[in-house]
């Protein structure tokens, strides 16, 4: 029985990466006609905003059968705003297929993803793409990739007539001594190294070590040629079945993660699995750990009413998916994309690619229709959790969190062909986010109205830009027993949501240092009352800093532009180094203010004649200067409104009472 591979294409935007995927399926069978991205028949661009648009926006997955290899195929999105499908489709793979343009070389999006891979091991097979394209030099890009990521890389064919409609990809004799020096080079072995300079043979270990190296990520295999006519696809099959293993199982338990929800009008909720351990069978009972485990205790567990496994293009109905499979599920309701099912294993890969920084208000064009426009936009948002949908009951409001304005286009087309809604976006505000000015303590008495009491005392203090969040008990289990001091904890991060100037709150330690419960007259949630309102107490008595978000910025273009490059960033609160230079063209990168930036593509193509090229993606937060930003109105009851909260909280939570 031959191997199974979950193999994944990703590429920056418009460098072939659904064509290429559409010559894998043609090519091992699996389809009779490869599609065109341009003519909008390619088989994984099947909504009809991307037949339309030419872009790919969700994950699509596909099973083929090359030689003796089973490999299961999952097509992602090139465009940075769909970078959360980018990072949930990484998360489920054995390797990764990196399709770089010859003729663009490494792009932004190329660097941002190899940077993830290279971080991650992943292993990683390059495939350089458009070698018939006038201005195609692979050798060039080839090394770009190697300076780029410091990783070796092994080419595995070379180009003929390169720029030219009849260009060919040459597999290479691996056989000959040059290419048997450069791979026992690449191959990082001392005792091949011996072998090749005392003239030895190579050929049995050799294999063995770049099967080893390919399977750490530490070695990327390459293969030049044009996936419009199938060029080198073979090579790349052959290389991809040859040097990868297959995965190990991570263990007995089940593990699995949830990389793509759909919603079936016939069968309801879709979850797309990817197992790295134990099974999945109709009918069985499975928790959902969510996407960093919120604690075994608030794992739901939900039955699987339908298992199916992946067959070419198709699903079809099955009793069982095991480890190293990619299925889909039913029954699970409570799942999104993105969860873990069953128990979260070491091994598993973790990737933080997108960072929504823009916050739009939904409405729809017909008031009525507000109803059914929140319910769509939840299932929205099971489908990409990024989409972080925000319903304010007071102001009978919708808020959406976007990475981009191309993504308002999507959804404004999903919500009319799939809901019939028209929908409107307002204009995309920055998310900053809040951390305490300096330490403080903040405290909580719940002992009114009864039945309750809770007292917590929290010490809030400010940590390092990019530390994140921490908390630390000290409380012993005597002054407060571990329910409630595991209550408190869950409570914690739900509370930092939203802080005094109504952003998310980061970059701080909270500290349990005291607290107390009462044998009678404590109440099962009384520590999830009081734990924001001692939270908000500290955070109000520490003072609140506004932290805005910072882009990187890569601009280039033609020289002569590069001045007015200049000044459009100066302009806006910009921090860059010396341009690069490279024949007449130059590329500049720079740390640009979220809030500065939101115009500065349409600027940047104004100054350059619209011959520039303009990317960015997040960089990481930082203070933000007196008198800029802005703070938001707090969504939901406020918890230093003691009275409105205690009668909020204690109604929602009327129906989660033993």
């Amino acid at each position: 029985m031959g191997k199974t591979l979950n193999l994944g294409v990703v590429a920056h935007a418009d460098a072939g990466k659904t064509t290429l995927t559409e010559q894998i399926l043609f090519r091992s069978g699996a389809i009779r006609r490869a599609g065109s991205v341009d003519e909008g028949t390619a088989v994984t661009d099947g909504m009809e905003i991307e037949r339309s648009r030419g872009i790919s926006v969700r994950t699509a997955c596909a099973s083929v059968q090359w030689k003796d290899c089973r490999i299961n195929l999952i097509d992602a999105p090139g465009h940075a705003d769909f970078l959360s499908e980018v990072e949930r489709t990484l998360a489920v793979l054995d390797a990764a297929v990196l399709v770089i343009s010859s003729v663009e070389g490494v792009q932004p999006q190329t660097r941002l993803l190899l940077e993830a891979i290279r971080r991650a091991n992943l292993p990683c097979f390059l495939f350089f793409n458009k070698l018939d394209r006038a201005g195609s030099n692979w050798r060039k890009a080839f090394a770009q990739v190697e300076k780029e990521c410091g990783t070796p890389c092994l080419s595995l064919t070379r180009a003929e007539r390169e720029e030219e409609r009849e260009a060919a990809s040459v597999p290479l004799d691996f056989s000959s001594s040059d290419w048997e020096e450069a791979a026992v080079l690449a191959s990082g072995d001392e005792v091949l190294l011996e072998r090749l300079l005392s003239g030895e043979a190579c050929d049995s270990r050799l294999w063995e070590c770049l099967k080893d190296r390919v399977s750490r990520g530490e070695l990327y295999p390459a293969v030049c040629g044009a996936s419009k006519f199938g060029l080198g696809v073979p090579e790349l099959l052959d290389g991809i079945c040859r040097l990868l293993k297959e995965a190990e199982p991570l263990g007995e338990e089940l593990c699995a993660r949830v990389y793509k929800v759909e919603h079936d009008p016939a069968l309801g909720k879709a979850a797309y699995v990817r197992l790295f351990a134990g099974e999945i069978r109709n009918r069985q009972t499975v928790d959902v750990v969510g996407k960093g485990g919120t604690g075994p205790e608030e794992a739901p567990a939900e039955k699987v009413t339908r298992v199916r496994a992946v067959e070419g293009r198709r699903f079809i109905d099955g009793e069982c998916l095991a480890a190293g499979e990619i299925g889909v599920i039913y029954g699970m309701e409570s799942v999104q994309a993105g969860d873990l099912l069953g128990k979260a294993l070491s091994g598993l890969r973790e990737y933080r690619l997108a960072e929504p920084l823009l916050l739009s208000r939904v409405e729809p064009e017909l008031p009525e229709e507000l109803p059914q426009l929140t319910a769509a936009l939840r299932q929205l948002e099971d489908e990409d959790p990024a989409l972080g949908c925000e319903w304010n009951r007071e102001k009978q409001e919708l808020w959406a969190r976007l990475t981009g304005k191309l993504q308002i286009e999507v959804l404004e087309a999903l919500l009319l062909q799939r809901w019939e809604i028209r929908a409107r976006f307002g204009e995309p505000s920055v998310i900053y986010r809040e951390t305490p000015a300096s330490p403080a303590e903040g405290f909580e008495s719940y002992t009114w109205p009864k039945p309750c009491w809770a007292e917590v005392r929290f010490l809030v203090e400010p940590l390092p830009r990019g530390a994140g969040f921490q908390y630390e008990c000290l409380v012993s289990p005597g002054k407060l027993p571990y329910r409630y001091q595991t209550h408190v904890e869950t409570a914690v991060p739900r509370a930092l949501k939203q802080g005094i100037q109504g952003w998310q709150v980061t970059d701080l330690k909270v500290t349990l240092v005291d607290g107390g419960w009462h044998h009678i007259h404590t109440h099962p949630l009384d520590f999830f009352v009081a734990t924001p309102m001692g939270l908000m107490n500290a955070l109000r008595n520490a003072g609140s800093k506004l932290l805005e978000p910072v882009l990187k910025v890569e601009l280039s273009g033609p020289q002569d532009y590069l001045g007015k490059a200049m000044g459009v960033l100066a302009s806006r609160r910009a921090v860059f180094q010396p341009a690069e230079l490279s024949g007449d063209s130059f590329r500049l990168e720079a740390l640009v203010p979220a809030a500065e930036a939101m115009e500065l593509p349409v600027d940047f193509a104004a100054a350059t004649g619209g011959m520039g090229i303009y990317s960015s993606r997040f960089s990481h937060y930082q203070d933000c200067p007196e008198g800029l930003g802005a703070s938001r109105g707090r969504v939901g009851p406020d918890p230093l409104d003691r009275a409105k909260f205690i009668l909020a909280a204690r109604s929602a939570m009327a129906g989660e009472l033993p």
